[in-house]
């Protein structure tokens, strides 16, 4: 009797020990619950790049180009993506572009600061004016001298410079600026914006394509012969406003600025501010640079 005692308590103890190490089990999921997290529809985990596109606009039967940020996926073939973008078109109304929507890149290739791109045969499809062509061209080289590794731009056609296809020649391009003269560099003075620059100028204002109206500053640094020079301003017709002799702070990149008040256009619209000096030799005009603008 008492060793069947001495048995039952020993087993009581070993289920008690049992139960206890037991884990707790974990009630099922009702039907049609999951545990799994939602993804709102804004959520990506792709990452995104901006770049600056150049697109052409019209104003007062003046085309100019005008820069335009996209956010695109990022990817090792940046340039190729920016030209593919820029084929597409504008996303604003008003803008546009003058290559062809049906033309392809064949391949970007950049090596020491040169960009060459090879476009479909379609690109020459395009038929444009002489402005729209310069423009046509301008966008592109812009859009890519946009990367720092890139300063220059040579075009190809189906791998080629030159020769015909399809009875048209390439070196033509779309007839009136042609590729005779690549590899192209940027040009700020066809941007909203822009300054013009060059070997004897450097213009901080006006800026190219922006309105103006009387007295007009201008400002910027100039390398002429004896540090002087002259600023004309006309209007759309080639009537001269002003016509006033300028210095600069010294003959090698000095420093100038003037206030020149001018004659109200006829009509408000395109302007010209012309800098030019005198050549010393014959006392001819050298034009030094020249900024469109509007004038009011």
């Amino acid at each position: 009797m008492k060793r069947s005692l001495i048995l039952l308590i020993v087993l009581l103890l070993l289920l008690s020990i049992a139960l206890i190490g037991c884990p707790q089990l974990v009630p099922r999921q009702p039907t049609g619950r999951t545990t799994e997290p939602t993804i709102s529809p804004t959520t990506t985990t792709e990452k995104e790049t901006t770049i600056t596109l150049y697109f052409i606009e019209e104003r007062e039967d003046t085309m100019f180009l005008v820069p335009e940020k996209r956010s695109i996926p990022q990817t090792k073939a940046i340039a190729r993506a920016a030209l593919e973008e820029l084929i597409k078109g504008s996303k604003q109304p008003g803008r546009f572009s003058v290559i062809p929507p049906e033309t392809k890149i064949r391949s970007v290739k950049i090596a020491n600061g040169l960009a060459t791109v090879d476009f479909s045969k379609e690109v020459l499809n395009a038929n444009v004016g002489a402005p729209g062509e310069e423009l046509g061209i301008a966008q592109i080289v812009n859009t890519l001298t946009e990367f720092p590794t890139i300063n220059r731009v040579m075009f190809l056609v189906e791998g080629r410079d030159r020769g015909t296809i399809d009875g048209r020649e390439i070196q033509d391009w779309w007839g009136h600026v042609g590729l005779s003269d690549q590899p192209f560099s940027r040009r700020e003075d066809l941007i909203q914006g822009g300054k013009v620059v060059s070997n004897t100028v450097r213009v901080e204002s006006p800026r190219a394509f922006t309105s103006v109206e009387s007295p007009l500053t201008v400002r910027g640094q100039a390398r002429v012969f004896e540090a002087q020079f002259q600023v004309r301003v006309l209007d759309k017709n080639g009537t001269v406003l002003a016509e006033v002799p300028v210095m600069s702070e010294g003959f090698d990149w000095g420093n100038f600025s003037k206030q020149i008040s001018f004659r109200k256009p006829k009509e408000p619209g395109r302007g010209t501010v012309l800098f030019f000096f005198f050549s010393p030799k014959d006392g001819s005009e050298v034009t030094m640079g020249s900024v469109t603008v509007f004038l009011k």
